[in-house]
């Protein structure tokens, strides 16, 4: 099941990449009619990582995809508690996750679009111009875990089997 949340998060982190570089995204399908009912929730507060001109919608992907690469909920980086999120305060900065959260989509914004831009083979159905998606997301490090591993657990060494 993380597996699939890996291709979700690139996904999403494409979709960032684009809307952060001023490209528009690829239009979306009708929402289903439960959420066409919904009144309209105000614009996201306190972007200063991601584009302040992303809409609710936008962001709230863009969370998801960091959830399922560090496999955490919203009260990991946001002031809140259970399932409730109309009473969590998402533009809060009280929790230091938050602020490491930022560092780290810098980072790996960083590291596709300056590091690995124009190593391996373009992202498939790419136009000319078009950005990539990324090759580099949270899960690539995390998988689905807060602290990725540095090394591998004792006693998977050489190619898994036991050591040396």
């Amino acid at each position: 099941m993380r597996r699939f949340g890996y291709a979700l998060v690139v996904m999403v982190a494409a979709g960032a990449a684009l809307h952060a570089q001023g490209q528009a995204p690829p239009p979306q399908t009708q929402a289903p009619p439960q959420q066409a009912q919904r009144a309209p929730q105000p614009p996201p507060t306190n972007l200063m990582v991601l584009p302040s001109t992303m809409t609710r919608p936008e962001v709230v992907r863009v969370m998801r995809g960091f959830t399922r690469g560090l496999g955490v909920r919203c009260q990991h980086c946001h002031v809140g508690e259970g399932d409730d999120l109309s009473k969590f305060d998402f533009a809060s900065d009280a929790k230091p996750q938050k602020e490491i959260a930022r560092a780290m989509l810098l980072m790996v914004t960083d590291i596709n679009t300056k590091h690995l831009a124009g190593v391996g083979e373009p992202a498939a159905g790419a136009a000319p111009g078009e950005t990539p998606a990324p090759k580099v997301t949270c899960y690539t490090c995390h998988r689905g875990t807060t602290k990725p591993l540095t090394a591998p657990p004792p006693g998977e060494g050489r190619g898994g089997r036991g050591g040396w």
